[in-house]
């Protein structure tokens, strides 16, 4: 009997069903980069904390300049400097000023900076031949954000800027959503480690190093990976051990091949399927389960089938498990050449971006077919072409998915 492949978003949709964010755990600032906030963060300060210069110059009292021209210009004593992390230790009086660096605190009784460009030092003494207005070139304390107000809103994703702004405020702990726990398995007596001799018959374990960046770029936790060899027993005992994982991943076994052990071994360990088969190039023998909280999805072998399933179905599934959204619409880009339709299948075709001054166009990119990974090299998005008859032509709209992980 032939079996029913399952539309790709019929299958998106089960594989997210009831996923929700895994529970909070409080780390460090420095390790947050790349996790979800669960609560808002707030600031532990006012920012800026004290009144400071924006430029290096002189700090100043205005009213001291209120009769300052170029023909008739005031002088005023210098009595000493403002650094920054060394602040002038007085209290300006009338008369006075003193330099100051960018960033450094507004000494007592000052309330402008004025550039050093525009004033001339003689001796001990600073000429001033304009008018300076009260608040020139200072930061006010609390200007940025005040104590208690929040810097980031739970569910914000943790990057560089984030963790500046963090620091920034004096926040060195985050509460943030548990990255996914994933174990990764590659199937078949056939792999060999890269930098091994290859023996007749065999190739280079390339699936497990390119799911293995997928998997941390998700983000998530990659806790083992192992290679299985072909044999019920040893795919039974390797699934248990990875079994623990949120999400264990199989490249390869599969299909229905005599030595395919990965459906049969997932049966004998109680992992329930969800599918097995989907309606789309490459991917056909994808197989997704789980048990308990325990998620499973076997990719195939081949490696363009492994990561254009993994992309699509298993990057949404770890994205919200870590706190980060649920998928939203997918971006439409044209086609900058035609591509035929499949009857009865998505083709999901990698493509780089048309060339030409076309931003929003790109051109799909030619394969041997789902063993070819080295066409996958510039690939930065899969088209999708709906199954149907005839083709996609040059400038039809199509959705497509980002070969990368955001």
């Amino acid at each position: 009997m032939k079996r029913e492949l399952l539309a790709v978003d019929v299958a998106a949709r089960i594989v997210l069903d009831g996923v929700s964010a895994l529970e909070p755990e409080l780390v460090p600032l420095e390790e947050s980069g790349g996790r979800h906030t669960v609560v808002d963060v707030k600031s532990q300060v006012d920012l800026p904390g004290f009144d400071n210069s924006v430029m290096d110059g002189y700090a100043l009292i205005a009213a001291d300049t209120s009769k300052a021209t170029a023909d008739s210009p005031v002088e005023l004593d210098l009595v000493g400097e403002s650094r920054a992390g060394n602040p002038f230790a007085g209290e300006l009086v009338t008369g006075q000023a003193c330099g100051i660096s960018t960033g450094a605190m507004i000494p007592e009784g000052a309330d402008a900076v004025l550039q050093k460009e525009m004033v001339k030092v003689i001796g001990e003494r600073i000429r001033i031949a304009d008018r300076v207005e009260a608040g020139r070139d200072i930061r006010r304390r609390g200007e940025v954000t005040r104590a208690g107000e929040t810097v980031l809103p739970a569910s914000s994703r943790i990057g560089p800027v984030e963790i500046g702004a963090m620091a920034a405020t004096g926040t060195s702990e985050v509460s943030c959503h548990r990255w996914p726990r994933v174990s990764l398995l590659t199937s078949g007596d056939e792999l060999v480690e890269p930098g091994q001799r290859l023996g007749p018959g065999q190739i280079w374990n390339s699936n497990q190093f390119a799911l293995t960046e997928l998997i941390r770029s998700a983000p998530a936790e990659l806790v083992s990976t192992e290679v299985v060899p072909d044999g019920l027993d040893a795919t039974v005992a390797a699934l248990d051990r990875a079994l623990s994982a949120d999400l264990t991943v199989i490249s390869g076994g599969v299909s229905v091949g005599r030595h395919d052990h990965v459906r049969p071994a997932l049966a004998k360990l109680g992992v329930e399927q969800d599918f097995w088969g989907l309606a789309l190039k490459p991917g056909r023998p994808t197989w997704f389960g789980r048990r308990g909280d325990s998620r499973v999805i076997g990719v195939p072998g081949n490696p363009v089938s492994a990561l254009v399933v993994f992309r699509m179905l298993a990057m949404p599934l770890l994205q919200i498990l870590a706190g980060g959204p649920e998928p939203g619409p997918r971006p439409v880009f044209r086609l900058a050449s035609p591509v035929e339709r499949l009857r009865s299948r998505m083709w999901a075709v990698p493509c780089h971006p048309a060339g030409g001054g076309q931003p929003d166009t790109l051109e799909p990119m030619p394969q041997l077919g789902s063993h070819d990974f080295l066409s996958l090299i510039g690939a930065t998005h899969l088209a999708l072409v709906e199954a149907g008859t005839g083709r996609v032509e040059a400038g039809d709209p199509v959705e497509t998915v980002s070969m990368s992980a955001g």
